[in-house]
């Protein structure tokens, strides 16, 4: 494919080229001839026109009506003082003329001696008649003497009249020539460069049509690929469900100590690949450009005692520090933007961390810039871990690919974690800078833009997070809409210790109708199930109550799934597998 595409380049480069040499080719041939035509039009219009003006300005001085003419009435009437100076003028005249005429190439040369000789004869000529006329002698007497002849002159004006015409002629013939090739050539190049353009129009229409077709391919593609991992993670999630579920009422009702360490792996195993899940549907998200960021109003309060929580028993396990440096005046700073991507961006980052140090600890620092104009909040995270290579760092935010194998093979993950990071702090501006030296470990700096606020829009922003444990919920009732028996099992056992009354409903029409025959205190409604989903057990709900807390439990966890729940009427959801604290915490927060 890449060979095809760039062998298909490469003609268009060549293409290209010859088009645009045989089009300078053709401009290039057409001023040629183009000058070609002004250098003989100015000829022909100037040149041509001055010496025609001369020689007939010479034709007058030399015919009977210039020279001839004085000089005859000079030898008649023998008046010296009136036709002298003009004969003399006349020759000095007709010499002029000859000397401007012998500066033009279309003029003849043998004419113009002819001509010489003559205006000399005429010269000897007005001087012996002069000389005649001083001496008496009579008009008859100096007229035989004197004889004046323009036959040669005429002669000599007259050939070259023929041979200017002659040449004209033939000018005149070059010059149609050559304009009618200029002519030729320009309309050639014009119509090259047409038919190029309309080619290339076609071609361009092909192209975009082809794209257009291409991109519906993907996009359908994408979607399908979309559709493919939703109900992929569907799948996954509705057994994963089953054994978190289990998993978690067991750990809560073991004594033994082995047994509560056997559980804890097994439920540190299934977080691991619902993180795991996460991460593939993040990144397919990112990839068609489905992802979206927040913009509200958070305190960085809630972020670090979560990730406190999140991290200092697992660092503990490994026998390494985990710190977190932070004064106490950012910690409860109000910022905007979407802090659970702020929230996802740290603890990847951490946890990397955390996976790659085995000996000292890690250092994560959250602080301000104030050099710089608008807030930045910078995150930097230090380790002492197994630290990366040149080629590590290069491979860094590759997606499904780590540093080099033994990584893959020796900590496991997808290598899509990073890679996330990368799209997601890109999302929010900011930007991720990592330097690293093998044996030493890792430092990360991530810069993000967010805008900080001075003082708080909404209440309760900074409450605290705590562990909740099951409240008491006797004489409360509570509707669960579910139809698969093993999440029946699973949230039957986490309500048990909450001491509500429940209701089991397997499908949407017996939701429904459950509601109607005695009206919860909250309803916990699954999506899929069959014959009405809960979505539609939803809509029919709130056509008779508005108020009633329902939560959608479901494996649906897509963006656009829980806009399309929050406008279907659900109050709130929670995802599976159900995290049982979370759980709790919805139940307290929605039962007063």
């Amino acid at each position: 494919m890449e060979k095809k595409s760039s062998k298909a380049l490469n003609t268009l480069r060549l293409n290209f080229s010859l088009v645009i040499l045989i089009g300078l080719g053709l401009t290039l041939a057409s001023l040629f001839f183009y000058h070609k035509v002004e250098t003989q039009w100015r000829y022909y219009s100037t040149n041509i026109y001055e010496v025609y003006y001369l020689h007939d300005d010479l034709v007058q001085h030399l015919g009977y009506g210039g020279f001839i003419h004085n000089f005859k009435n000079l030898v008649l009437r023998k008046d010296r003082a009136r036709y002298e100076p003009e004969l003399r003028k006349s020759i000095v005249e007709i010499k002029e003329i000859i000397s401007t005429l012998e500066r033009f190439e279309q003029y003849d040369n043998q004419s113009l001696k002819i001509i010489k000789r003559v205006v000399i004869e005429y010269e000897d000529n007005l001087s012996l008649a002069i000389q005649l006329i001083d001496k008496g002698v009579s008009s008859e007497e100096i007229d035989k003497a004197v004889q004046v002849d323009d036959t040669r002159a005429l002669a000599a004006l007259a050939k070259f009249h023929l041979d200017s015409r002659a040449r004209i002629n033939k000018e005149e013939e070059e010059l149609s020539n050559n304009f009618a090739i200029a002519h030729t050539v320009n309309v050639i190049s014009v119509m090259i460069f047409i038919a190029v353009l309309v080619i290339y129009f076609f071609r361009l229409k092909n192209a975009f049509e082809k794209e257009h077709i291409l991109k519906l391919e993907a996009q359908k593609a994408s979607q399908a690929k979309s559709d493919f991992l939703a109900n992929m993670s569907h799948e996954v999630r509705t057994p994963l469900n089953g054994v978190m579920g289990s998993l978690q009422q067991l750990h809560s009702d073991l004594t033994r100590e082995k047994d509560i360490e056997t559980v804890s792996v097994a439920l540190y195993s299934c977080r691991s690949l619902l993180k795991i899940i996460n991460d593939i549907l993040d990144f397919s998200k990112v990839e068609a450009n489905q992802l979206s960021l927040d913009n509200v109003e958070f305190s960085l309060d809630n972020m670090i005692d979560s990730l406190n929580s999140d991290f200092t028993l697992r660092a503990k396990k490994k026998s390494i520090s985990f710190t977190i440096s932070v004064n106490k005046e950012l910690r409860s700073s109000l910022w905007m933007g979407d802090p659970v991507r702020v929230k996802q961006v740290l603890n990847n980052l951490v946890s990397n961390a955390i996976k790659f140090t085995d000996n000292g600890g890690v250092n994560v620092e959250i602080y301000t810039d104030d050099t710089q104009d608008s807030a930045v909040l910078v995150l930097r995270i230090c380790d002492s871990g197994i630290g990366m290579s040149k080629e590590g760092l290069s491979n860094l935010f590759n997606r499904f690919q780590q540093a080099d194998n033994s990584i893959t093979r020796r900590f496991g993950g997808t290598g899509l974690g990073m890679a996330i990071t990368d799209n997601l702090i890109e999302l929010m501006g900011g930007e991720i800078v990592v330097n690293s030296q093998e044996g030493k470990g890792t430092d990360v700096v991530v810069r993000l833009p967010l805008k900080k606020l001075k003082e708080s829009t909404k209440e309760h922003v900074n409450k605290v997070v705590k562990k909740v444990v099951a409240p008491n919920l006797s004489e409360k009732l509570i509707l669960v809409a579910e139809d698969d028996p093993i999440n029946i099992r699973v949230i039957t056992a986490m309500l048990e210790k909450t001491s509500a009354r429940l209701s089991i409903a397997k499908n949407g029409i017996e939701a429904v109708e459950a509601f109607r025959s005695n009206v919860p205190d909250l309803v916990l409604m699954d999506i899929q199930m069959p014959k009405m989903s809960g979505i539609q057990a939803c809509e029919l709900i709130r056509l008779e109550n508005r108020v009633l807390p329902v939560i959608a439990l479901t494996a649906n966890v897509m963006k656009n799934d829980i806009e399309q729940y929050e406008q279907s009427g659900f109050t709130d959801h929670v995802g599976k597998p159900i995290d049982q604290t979370l759980f709790y915490r919805k139940l307290s927060e929605y039962i007063k």
